[in-house]
């Protein structure tokens, strides 16, 4: 996650992160935040969210085998979501 996202009223970007079943709270810091995960064969999906604080710009993305998605949020309290999806033959999408 990436761009500028002051703190408003309700605090700072609220950023959320993880698979199905492993949910994180994650830190902006600086402009930026990052993670890495384990992979878990069994997750049905690996994502990222974060929700803008009453202004900013943000850029987001998970990638997961290879394969990126990407999300965008501007001003207001927009969010930003990114998500990969466990394929039913494998891979993700």
């Amino acid at each position: 996650m990436w761009g500028t996202a002051p703190a408003g009223a309700l605090g700072s970007l609220n950023i959320t992160y993880g698979s199905d079943s492993d949910n994180r709270d994650g830190t902006f810091k600086d402009g930026e935040f990052k993670a890495t995960l384990p992979l878990d064969e069994d997750a049905l999906y690996f994502d990222v969210t974060a929700q803008l604080q009453g202004s900013g710009d943000i850029h987001c993305s998970v990638t997961v085998g290879g394969k990126t998605d990407k999300g965008h949020a501007a001003g207001d309290y927009n969010i930003c979501s990114a998500q990969l999806s466990a394929g039913l033959l494998g891979g993700w999408s």
